[in-house]
């Protein structure tokens, strides 16, 4: 399934960015759809849940921004992350 790969890659990243800023807990994930493409939100919020990585990620919120200029972009970009630092 090629939304796991996507998930997988944007969680990667995410806990990098969370590491490199001395977060001790991601608090949200917010992506960008392509609107034409063939992923859901529906698809997502449960993969990322079930792909969480361990504390850091765990529970974090998954929200949604609206676009309308896909073109031939990605189907899926993790666009930002909130973080708790202690």
């Amino acid at each position: 399934m090629h939304e796991v790969s996507l998930v997988s890659t944007a969680i990667a990243q995410a806990v990098a960015a969370a590491q490199r800023a001395g977060a001790s807990r991601v608090e949200r994930l917010t992506f960008w759809l392509a609107p034409r493409g063939h992923i859901t939100r529906e698809t997502i919020e449960p993969l990322a849940a079930a792909l969480a990585d361990g504390a850091l990620l765990e529970g974090a919120d998954v929200d949604f921004e609206s676009r309308t200029d896909d073109g031939d972009g990605p189907q899926l970009v993790l666009t930002s992350i909130d973080v708790t630092i202690p």
